[in-house]
């Protein structure tokens, strides 16, 4: 018995049951228009993401200036296109050395990291002063100086913790950073409260048809408890659901009008900074000299030789540092796996198997309404009279899916013909970079050519480690791999463990800074810096002390190295 017979009984329960058959010869309507809702608020998703997007701006004046007031994560923030990066924490670990709160030791190739007791003279430095995110970096590292006698922590064990714990830091070292930019009017959510009333209230429109669409589906009569109101009110609470995560998905910072004049003017330094690979070359301990400068240009990017020292939280898959092309840069890396179809493999299979998936699905497209209509007819001969409206709503539903499916099938076959026949018609290309990254199956080779790159997919397991030089002749779009080979392979295993091992195990008996190099470094990077201000004109202030006799070395801040102070000096 039906759940509306049981309900009511005779002639009232007849025409319910008459009712009931009518709304879902409805049926196949009701799904049009839930997926035309559907599609329509894709559709306006997609218009105000586009819209929303971050606009580019053009870097400012070449300047040495520091651009404001804004800390170094903020700088990076709006440095990225309202993205922040990664390097924006070793960026604010340089910016409390500089500003007196760390200081960064150098032992030959190693760094240490010691959180300075005394308190700083410089009100910009007090705790009082200091912004939620810079108190996150303090409070980690002094937890870790405390778990050592003299207070030093390797650059090494500068990590936030294992994978997971590291994602909820870095959330909240975010979350932090946003803040700041948006009080201080830089940075705007992507959707204000408006666009999200209007997305979640078009979203509650589709699912709601959805829901109403469900309704028509044939229940089971072999089921008393078959319930499909119960089921439309389902369908409609998980896709609003579904709809509404995929907007918070979506969600990001954009720009404002004050946030793009002062991430033009921050640009202007990054423009200057970069134009010498020394600077970039520069170790944390270069933070003596560069002062706040240094911790700036982490933020911006280019200052790759303090970043990498300076290992704060887990390495990220989708951004990493390259040098190709003569100056250290931020790339942004994806791993395709299902799109681009074929990706990956060889141009002709992918060519042959577009052609076989795009030639069923048009087939399919093309027959399943006769199909359709053939089982209705055998159905009709069978039973000796029509078929009852739920089953042919269930015909209808699944002429709906399959139709649905098989365009996709020959969607996907299209682009695959596409992309297989430009690859055999174009041939490959010779490329040559830089492993930055190898995860899995894919490796994400840089060859200067620009910011973002698809990493590689390859068949079996390679060899390039990251840092090593890879050789190959790639197809253009599908990115096939043939005769890969590493040209400059990176330092062994062994050979790095053996490295490691000659640096002496006392920080005490190693803390000695290379100044000279620093030194050297810095008066051929100034003396361009002011080259350049006497050309333009600008009588700019170069940040830098008097350099001195050649065979003296500039006085060195005593917490900012630890080579001029006395062991309890160090420790306390």
């Amino acid at each position: 018995m039906t759940w509306w017979e049981t309900d009511v009984g005779g002639v009232h329960g007849a025409l319910a049951a008459d009712l009931v058959e009518q709304w879902r010869d409805l049926g196949p309507t009701l799904w049009l228009v839930a997926a035309g809702l559907a599609a329509a608020w894709c559709a306006l998703l997609a218009l105000l993401a586009a819209a929303t997007n971050p606009r580019e701006v053009k870097p400012g004046p070449e300047t040495l200036d520091l651009g404001g007031p804004e800390s170094p994560a903020v700088v990076s923030l709006l440095a990225n296109d309202w993205r922040l990066g990664h390097q924006s924490l070793p960026a604010t670990l340089l910016d409390l050395a500089a500003r007196k709160r760390l200081a960064i030791d150098q032992a030959g190739e190693r760094t240490f990291v010691r959180v300075l007791s005394a308190p700083p003279r410089d009100e910009r430095s007090s705790d009082a002063q200091l912004t939620t995110y810079e108190r996150m970096v303090l409070d980690h590292l002094r937890a870790q100086a405390e778990q050592t006698s003299d207070g030093a922590i390797p650059a090494e064990a500068l990590t936030t913790g294992p994978d997971d714990q590291s994602k909820r830091w870095w959330k909240r070292f975010r979350g932090a950073v946003v803040a700041d930019a948006r009080a201080r009017g830089l940075s705007r959510p992507r959707w204000n409260g408006g666009t999200r009333i209007a997305l979640a209230f078009g979203a509650l429109i589709v699912a709601g048809a959805l829901g109403l669409a469900a309704t028509t589906l044939p229940d089971d009569p072999d089921d008393p408890d078959d319930d499909p109101i119960g089921a439309g009110i389902a369908v409609a609470v998980m896709s609003w659901g579904a709809m509404l995560a995929v907007v918070e998905a979506m969600a990001a910072e954009r720009d404002t009008k004050q946030g793009r004049a002062v991430a033009a003017r921050w640009l202007g330094l990054r423009e200057l900074l970069a134009e010498d690979h020394l600077f970039g070359e520069q170790p944390p301990a270069g933070v003596a000299i560069w002062d706040r400068h240094i911790a700036y240009g982490a933020a911006l990017g280019v200052a790759r030789g303090a970043v990498s020292r300076l290992p704060l939280g887990a390495e990220s898959d989708n951004e990493a540092w390259s040098p190709v092309g003569g100056r250290w840069r931020v790339v942004r890396i994806r791993y395709p796996e299902k799109f681009p179809p074929g990706y990956g493999r060889h141009p002709f299979p992918v060519f042959a198997l577009g052609v076989a998936q795009a030639a069923a699905g048009f087939y399919i497209l093309r027959h399943a309404p006769g199909a359709a209509d053939w089982v209705r007819d055998v159905g009709t001969d069978m039973s000796g009279e029509a078929l009852p409206e739920g089953v042919s709503t269930g015909i209808d539903v699944g002429l709906g899916v399959i139709m649905a499916i098989s365009g996709a099938v020959l969607l996907r076959g299209a682009w695959m013909v596409l992309y297989g026949f430009s690859d055999l018609v174009t041939g490959r290309q010779d490329v040559e970079g830089l492993v930055l990254r190898h995860r899995g199956l894919h490796l994400a080779v840089d060859d200067g050519t620009g910011n973002r790159i698809r990493a590689w997919k390859m068949k079996e397991a390679v060899s390039p480690a990251q840092g090593a030089t890879a050789r190959a002749r790639v197809s253009p779009r599908l990115r096939h791999v043939r005769d890969l080979q590493v040209t400059h392979p990176t330092m062994s295993d062994a050979a790095r463990a053996a490295a490691a091992a000659a640096v002496p195990a006392s920080v005490e008996a190693a803390l000695t800074l290379d100044l000279s190099r620093i030194e050297q470094a810095s008066h051929g990077i100034f003396g361009a810096f002011e080259a350049f201000g006497a050309s333009a004109g600008a009588g700019q202030h170069v940040p830098h002390p008097p350099p001195g006799p050649p065979s003296a070395p500039p006085p060195v801040p005593p917490d900012a190295s630890g080579t001029n102070l006395t062991p309890d000096e160090r420790n306390g």
